[in-house]
């Protein structure tokens, strides 16, 4: 059983949206609070590289790192580079080129990445239309870049808002700097020549890394995270009503986050269109529930750093449970003893995804002899995590 008492490293999400914001006036806005991912250390970098007049950056493996630094680079004047992994690259990418023909950016896709030809962003002919129903981490990337603009920008949603929840986290802290956006049915409207606001931001606890380490802590451990941030709008923090639903225990004092190993809880049905980060852990979670266990309403997952649902499947059915792989999800049929039998170990390839090399772990944590081919992968989020749950990999 192990045991973790600390602090986690400030949110990825919340420290790469941090970044390209600073990023306009860095005299006007600090950052307080770190993180180690493997995303914010590349954004950092290529944010550095940016502000020297450097020409070529790297995004490695992540969406936002190369979506946000896509918008941001093409407010400057000249032609840019962004190298990128093949797997990031195979993600949905083809918004990036429709919102840059609207601001009369040019941009093609080479094999090793994007190449971005700008003079700056042009007033679109009229609205600028960005389709969501992929990412919403275009729309995000839109409204980052969206800082002291020399013209009134007024953009349309074409579709339903996929993962909805982290595009008003944008909102919220774009309006906490001073860029206030305003929100009308399917459209936002963010006026011209407005300058960041002289503050301090304080980094929020990255949610998303906790909920790996309490559910850790479910199968085989004790956590207490001392940077707890109960009142974030980061999505993820959802699972704490799940955990509510499922009858599992933790205790929240302040800035305290308490759980402990527990033996036994309820089957969840629930709908992770707004966090679908959570997939993969919560299912492995769900598979040692009484009952079957539903998680739908995220078709999201097909296009992240793996087919989510699908590797899920995989693993779960390589450690033996009843699981039905569907469109938008997936049912588990929960088995509270589950042992694993058979004397050979289960090799699992995480596909580049650290939130499966997450998962994975977890299983090994409760006593299924996991092998995972890339374990490195963590590091694109959380590279204490086998550390901290004390697995040796």
């Amino acid at each position: 059983m192990f045991n973790f008492h600390g602090k986690l490293d400030i949110s990825k999400s919340w420290m790469n949206r941090a970044l390209i914001i600073q990023s306009f006036n860095p005299g006007a806005i600090s950052i307080e609070g770190s993180s180690s991912s493997q995303d914010v250390l590349l954004l950092q970098q290529a944010l550095i590289d940016l502000s020297n007049s450097k020409k070529e950056f790297h995004a490695g493996l992540g969406g936002t790192t190369f979506r946000f630094l896509a918008l941001r680079v093409s407010r400057h004047v000249g032609e840019f580079f962004i190298h990128a992994e093949p797997a990031l690259l195979a993600r949905p990418q083809q918004e990036l080129l429709n919102i840059f023909e609207q601001l009369g950016v040019q941009a093609q896709f080479e094999d090793q990445g994007l190449r971005i030809k700008s003079q700056g962003w042009k007033e679109p002919k009229g609205i600028l239309k960005v389709c969501t129903n992929e990412s919403s981490q275009f729309l995000s990337a839109v409204l980052l870049s969206s800082v002291n603009l020399s013209f009134d920008l007024h953009i349309r949603i074409e579709d339903e808002v996929i993962s909805a929840d982290y595009f008003k986290y944008t909102l919220q802290l774009l309006k906490q700097c001073g860029i206030n956006a305003i929100e009308f049915e399917d459209s936002i409207f963010i006026a011209k020549e407005q300058k960041l606001t002289r503050m301090t931001l304080q980094g929020e606890v990255d949610v998303s890394s906790a909920f790996s380490l309490v559910v850790a802590a479910v199968f085989d451990g004790s956590v207490k995270i001392e940077n707890w941030c109960s009142e974030t709008l980061q999505p993820d923090i959802q699972f704490l009503k799940f955990f509510q639903r499922m009858g599992i225990q933790f205790e929240i004092q302040g800035c305290t986050f308490k759980i402990s190993q527990q033996h036994s809880y309820k089957n969840l049905s629930a709908n992770l269109n707004g966090c679908p980060d959570l997939f993969p852990v919560l299912a492995a979670l769900c598979a040692f529930s009484k009952g079957e266990s539903h998680l739908y309403g995220a078709t999201q997952l097909k296009f992240k750093e793996s087919d989510r649902i699908l590797k899920t499947t995989e693993l779960l059915k390589k450690c033996g449970f009843e699981v039905q792989e569907l469109e938008d999800g997936i049912r588990i049929k929960g088995h509270p003893d589950m042992q694993y039998t058979l004397k050979k170990e289960i090799l699992f390839n995480p596909e580049h995804d650290h939130r499966m090399a997450m998962a994975a772990a977890i299983l090994k944590l409760r006593g299924f002899p996991v092998r995972l081919t890339h374990p490195e992968v963590v590091n694109k989020s959380y590279p204490q995590f086998y550390k901290h749950i004390g697995l040796d990999l």
